[in-house]
C-alpha cells in the first residue's frame, strides 16, 4: 500500500521545527540565584539577605526583608514562552518586584524581588522558591533562608496597691510577654515572696503573655514609716540574662503604740550558770552580766555601748565565761573610744587582732585619723604590754595611705624582750579593684628584720585575680613571726556559666592567736587547676585537680603526707533540699611512716544533703568515707567513716534553736577548735530572753591528756529601757478633712501607729508624737464607695519635727474618669503593610501625681480607668516588642481631670510602612513613619 505524498508547505514546518528543538536540547536555559545569601552589605547598595544594618549576612530578624536577584540564560535566544512565579513560605509577602523588559534577542535576563518576612516568623530555616516554566519544562532555583532567634521576654507590673499595712498579704500582680519569635522555657523567682499558682517551670509560645500573681506578707517592725519591695525575676534557658522588676510600696504600722514621753536607753541585765569538764576535772561557775548600747543623748550624739561579765571565770575562755569589762564610745561618728576589754586590730602585720585591756582613742576628719593605744594581753602568754599608734591620710574615699608604729613586751622561748616596728600601709577600694599593701620593720633583741603583706583582688567580668602574699622574718616579732604565705588565684569567666582557672598555695605562718579562738597552721604548698560549670542557679557544678604537700606543725605530728588527686563537687540549693556532693580519687605518700617510699591509692566521697521539713524547720546530714593511708604512722591503707547531722529551728521570731552532731574529724581538719556536739535554744519574749547551749569540744593544742570538754550553759537575760530624761522634743499633728457634698465623720486618719477617726467637721489630731518620718493615710467610710477621694496623693509622707506643731489639710474631691478605644488603620500601600490582618497588643498607661496605671485592651479594643483623681494625667499608648513595626500616631498626650466627668479618647495604629527606592546601580531602603 503507497503513502499519500507529504505536502511540501508540510514537509518545510517540520524541517523548521525539528532544528528548532535541536536548537533548545543542545542549549539548555539555566535559572540561578544571582546573590546567594551572605553576600555583601545586605539591603544597601549590593544585593544580599538582610536587614539594613540588622543581623548577620546570613540570618534576618522577624520583620526584616531578604533582596533577591534570580538569572535565567541560554547560550541562544530565550523563547517568548517564558512564565515564572516565586513560592513564598507561609504569611511571607511580597513587598516588591521588577521584571525585566524582554526583546527577542535576550540570552539572559534578571528578575528582582523584595520580600518580607512575618514580624512574628518563627526563627528557623526557610525555602523561597522561584519557578519557571517553558514548553512544558519547570526549572526551579531554591533559597534558604535563616531567620535569626530573637529572644526577648517583657515584664510590667499591671496591678499595684497604692499602700499597705503591717501584717497584711501584699499582692502585685505583673504581665509576662515572650515578644521574641521563639517558645520560652523559664522560672520564676521573688526574693520578697511567692509566686501564687505557678508552676516552676512555665512556657509561652511567641506573641503569648500571662498573668501571675506575688504575694508576701508584710513584716511587724519598730518603724512607723517603710517601703516594702515586691519583685519578680524570669530566669531564661541558655544564658540568657533575667528579666527583672521591682516595685516598692508604702507600709505603714497597724498596730497602735503607746507614746512614750521618756528619752530611753536600752540595757539588758542577767546572770548564767555554767558547768563544764575540762582537765579531768569538772567546775562550776556562775557571773552576772550587763550590756547596753544606743545614744544617751536625744540629738543622736553620744552613743555607749558597755559589758559588764564577771567574776573571772576564764579557765575555759573559749565558751566566754571570762569576765570582760568593756566600753565604748563614740562621738558624732568621728571620735571613738575603747576602754577596758577590747580587740585591737591595728594592721595585718604588727596586730591583726589581740584581745587585751587598755584603752584605744580613734578620731576621724576629712583628709587625716589617727589612732593611739595601750593593751595589755589577756589569753596570749606570749605577749604582755604594747603601745603604739597610726596615723592615716586619706587621698579619697577609696584610697588612703598611713604611718604605723606598735611595740611588744614578747616572751619568746623563754626569753623575754621589746618588740619595735614601724611600717606603712596602703589601701584602694574600688568596685573591681582591691588592694592592701603592709611593709614594716621591727627590731628586737638586738636584731632587725623586715615583714610584707600584700592583698590583690581584681574583678572584671571576664577575668578575676586574688593574691595574697605574707612576709615575715624570723626576727620580726609582730602578728606574724617567721612566716611565708604565697597564695594566688586566677579565674576566666568563659561564659556566664563556665569558670575555668589555676590557683596555688604555699603556707608557712606561725599566727599568734589568743586561746579564745585556738587553732593550728599547718604547712601546705599544693597547685590546683579548676573549672566551675553553673547551668542555672540551683546547680553548680567544680572540677579540680591538685597537687601538694601537708604537714602537722605539733609534736607529735598527726599527719604529714603529698598528694594528687581529682575532685568533683556538686552543689543543688532549692527551696526545700539542698545537696552537697565531693567525690575524690588520686594517690597519697605517707611522711610519716618509715621507709616508705611509695604512693597509696586514695579516694573519699562526702554528702552533705539537709531538707526543709517545715518552713521553720531544716534537717541535714553529714556523711564521708576516706580510703586511704595518709594518716597512719605504718602507712597502712585505711577505711575512716565521719557521720553526723544537723537541725535548725525558727518559730515566730522567738524560738530559736539548732543542733550539730560530729563523730570524729579527720586530722588534718582540725585547725581550729572544733565541735563534735553542739545545741543551742533561744526564747525571746521581747522582754525576757532564756538561751540554753552546750556541746563537746576539742582544743588541739592544749596539752590535756584528756581533750574533750563538756559543757553547758544556761542564761537569762532582762531587757530593761531605762529612762533617762523626759523627751522635749515631741511633736504634735492636727488637721481636717475638707470639701462639701459627702460625709466628713467616720473617716480613720493613720499617722505611722497612731490612730484618729474623724468627727462631724472632719477633724482629727495626734498629741505627742515622736520626731520621725511618718506616713499618713485615710481610710474612708461608705462615701469612698461614691468616687470620693482625697485630691492629695495618699499616703502621705510626713516629717514630725521635735517641738513643732503641723496643722494639715486634706481635700477630698470626686473623681473623673478615661475612656477611650484604638484604631488599628491599614497601610497606605499595596503590599505587606496593608495585607497585616492580627492586631498587636496595646497597652496602655496613666501616669501622674496620683499613681500610675497601666491597662490592657478588651475584645473591642476598648480601654478604661475608673475612679481617677482630678488633676493633670499623661496617657500614653505603646506595643511592647513591636515598637518598631507599629506607629502609634500622637502616642503620648496631657491630660486634665475634671470631676466628675469622664474624658474619650481614640487612638490610631498603623502599620510602620516601608519604601523602596530603585537606581540604576544600587538600591535602598528607608523607613518614613
Amino acid at each position: 500500500m503507497n503513502n499519500p505524498p507529504v505536502p511540501l508547505y508540510r514537509l518545510s514546518f517540520i524541517l523548521l521545527l525539528m532544528i528548532g528543538l535541536n536548537g533548545y536540547g543542545q542549549s539548555p536555559i539555566t535559572v540561578s540565584v544571582a546573590n546567594a545569601p551572605g553576600v555583601g552589605t545586605p539591603g544597601v547598595g549590593t544585593p544580599g539577605v538582610g536587614t539594613p544594618g540588622v543581623g548577620t549576612p546570613d540570618t534576618i530578624v522577624p520583620g526584616g526583608h531578604i533582596t533577591l536577584f534570580f538569572d535565567i540564560k541560554s547560550s541562544s535566544f530565550l523563547p517568548d514562552s517564558l512564565r515564572e512565579d516565586i513560592q513564598l513560605p507561609e504569611k511571607w509577602r511580597l513587598l516588591s518586584q521588577r521584571k525585566p523588559a524582554r526583546t527577542h534577542s535576550d540570552k539572559s535576563i534578571r528578575y528582582f524581588y523584595v520580600i518580607a518576612t512575618p514580624a512574628a516568623c518563627m526563627s528557623g530555616d526557610y525555602l523561597v522558591t522561584f519557578r519557571v516554566n517553558t514548553a512544558g519544562q519547570q526549572l526551579t532555583a531554591q533559597v534558604p533562608v535563616s531567620i535569626r532567634q530573637v529572644r526577648k521576654m517583657e515584664l510590667f507590673v499591671t496591678t499595684q496597691p497604692e499602700f499597705t499595712r503591717e501584717g497584711d498579704t501584699l499582692r502585685l500582680t505583673y504581665l509576662i510577654r515572650n515578644s521574641g519569635n521563639h517558645p520560652e522555657t523559664f522560672r520564676l523567682k521573688s526574693d520578697h515572696g511567692t509566686v501564687e499558682n505557678t508552676p516552676d517551670t512555665l512556657t509561652l509560645e511567641p506573641g503569648a503573655g500571662m498573668n501571675v500573681t506575688v504575694a508576701q506578707v508584710i513584716p511587724f517592725t519598730d518603724n512607723n514609716a517603710w517601703q516594702a519591695a515586691s519583685n519578680l525575676s524570669v530566669l531564661m534557658t541558655g544564658g540568657e540574662e533575667p528579666v527583672y522588676s521591682v516595685t516598692s510600696i508604702p507600709v505603714f504600722s497597724s498596730k497602735i503604740r503607746k507614746i512614750d514621753r521618756y528619752f530611753r536607753f536600752p540595757v539588758e541585765v542577767g546572770g548564767a550558770y555554767l558547768s563544764y569538764r575540762y582537765g579531768g576535772r569538772q567546775v562550776t561557775a556562775y557571773q552576772y552580766q550587763a550590756t547596753g548600747k544606743g545614744f544617751v543623748d536625744q540629738k543622736d550624739r553620744h552613743y555607749i555601748d558597755f559589758t559588764l561579765r564577771g567574776p573571772n571565770q576564764f579557765v575555759f575562755p573559749a565558751v566566754g565565761t571570762y569576765d570582760q569589762y568593756s566600753l565604748d564610745y563614740a562621738y558624732k561618728k568621728r571620735l571613738f573610744i575603747s576602754a577596758g576589754d577590747y580587740v585591737l586590730q591595728l594592721n595585718n602585720l604588727m596586730e591583726f587582732g589581740r584581745f587585751g585591756r587598755g584603752l584605744r582613742v580613734e578620731q576621724q576628719f576629712s583628709k587625716l585619723a589617727y589612732t593611739v593605744f595601750y593593751q595589755k594581753a589577756r589569753f596570749f602568754m606570749n605577749q604582755k604590754d604594747s603601745y603604739g599608734g597610726k596615723l592615716m591620710f586619706k587621698f579619697s574615699e577609696a584610697a588612703n595611705i598611713g604611718v604605723h608604729y606598735a611595740s611588744k613586751d614578747v616572751v619568746f622561748h623563754n626569753r623575754r624582750f621589746w618588740s619595735h616596728m614601724a611600717g606603712l600601709a596602703s589601701q584602694v577600694h574600688t568596685k573591681e579593684f582591691n588592694l592592701e599593701t603592709e611593709i614594716s620593720a621591727g627590731q628586737a633583741a638586738g636584731k632587725t628584720d623586715m615583714g610584707a603583706f600584700l592583698r590583690l583582688q581584681l574583678t572584671k567580668k571576664w577575668i578575676s585575680v586574688t593574691s595574697n602574699v605574707i612576709y615575715a622574718g624570723k626576727h620580726f616579732y609582730g602578728f606574724y613571726n617567721n612566716s611565708r604565705l604565697f597564695n594566688n588565684n586566677i579565674g576566666f569567666n568563659i561564659t556566664r556559666k563556665l569558670t575555668i582557672g589555676a590557683s596555688n598555695n604555699f603556707s608557712d605562718v606561725n599566727p599568734s592567736l589568743d586561746a579564745n579562738l585556738y587553732s593550728v597552721s599547718p604547712k601546705d604548698r599544693s597547685y590546683m587547676a579548676y573549672a566551675s560549670y553553673q547551668p542555672d542557679q540551683r546547680n553548680r557544678f567544680f572540677l579540680f585537680y591538685s597537687t601538694g604537700e601537708r604537714k602537722d606543725r605539733q609534736e607529735p605530728a598527726s599527719f604529714h603526707y603529698s598528694e594528687n588527686f581529682s575532685n568533683i563537687s556538686y552543689n543543688l540549693t532549692a527551696k526545700k533540699f539542698t545537696l552537697f556532693y565531693q567525690g575524690r580519687y588520686g594517690y597519697s605518700k605517707n611522711h610519716l611512716a618509715p621507709d616508705n617510699d611509695g604512693r597509696n591509692e586514695s579516694f573519699s566521697n562526702l554528702a552533705q544533703p539537709a531538707v526543709r521539713l517545715f518552713p521553720w524547720f531544716w534537717l541535714g546530714g553529714y556523711f564521708e568515707h576516706q580510703h586511704t593511708s595518709k594518716f597512719s604512722n605504718a602507712g597502712i591503707v585505711e577505711n575512716l567513716f565521719f557521720y553526723g547531722g544537723n537541725a535548725r529551728l525558727n518559730v515566730k521570731r522567738n524560738l530559736y534553736a539548732s543542733l550539730m552532731y560530729r563523730n570524729n574529724y579527720a586530722p588534718d581538719e582540725l585547725y581550729v577548735r572544733r565541735s563534735f556536739l553542739d545545741a543551742s535554744v533561744v526564747l525571746d519574749l521581747k522582754r525576757h530572753v532564756f538561751s540554753f547551749s552546750g556541746g563537746r569540744s576539742y582544743i588541739p593544742n592544749i596539752s590535756n591528756t584528756e581533750q574533750n570538754t563538756l559543757f553547758f550553759q544556761v542564761k537569762y537575760a532582762l531587757r530593761l529601757n531605762v529612762p533617762l530624761g523626759r523627751k522635749k522634743n515631741i511633736g504634735t499633728v492636727r488637721g481636717r478633712l475638707t470639701g462639701f457634698g459627702y460625709r466628713k465623720q467616720g473617716n480613720l486618719i493613720q499617722l505611722g501607729s497612731h490612730k484618729f477617726m474623724t468627727d462631724s467637721t472632719g477633724m482629727f489630731s495626734f498629741e505627742g508624737v515622736a520626731p520621725d518620718r511618718y506616713y499618713l493615710s485615710i481610710t474612708q467610710n461608705e462615701s469612698g464607695a461614691e468616687g470620693v477621694v482625697p485630691l492629695t496623693k495618699m499616703p502621705m509622707l510626713l516629717d514630725v519635727r521635735p517641738d513643732s506643731a503641723q496643722t494639715i489639710e486634706i481635700p477630698l474631691t470626686r473623681t473623673g474618669g478615661v475612656t477611650g478605644r484604638i484604631e488599628f488603620l491599614k497601610g497606605k500601600q499595596n503590599g505587606i503593610a496593608s495585607a497585616l490582618s492580627e492586631r498587636p497588643v496595646v497597652l496602655v498607661k496613666l501616669n501622674g501625681e496620683g499613681g500610675s496605671y497601666i491597662t490592657e485592651l478588651n475584645d473591642k479594643g476598648e480601654f478604661s480607668f475608673r475612679e481617677v483623681r482630678p488633676g493633670n494625667w499623661e496617657i500614653s499608648v505603646f506595643i511592647p516588642g513591636s515598637q518598631d513595626r507599629f506607629v502609634v500616631e500622637d502616642a503620648s498626650r496631657q491630660l486634665t481631670l475634671e470631676t466628675d466627668k469622664t474624658l474619650d479618647l481614640t487612638f490610631k495604629v498603623r502599620p510602620n510602612e516601608k519604601r523602596i527606592h530603585f537606581s540604576e546601580r544600587s538600591f535602598e531602603v528607608s523607613v518614613k513613619k
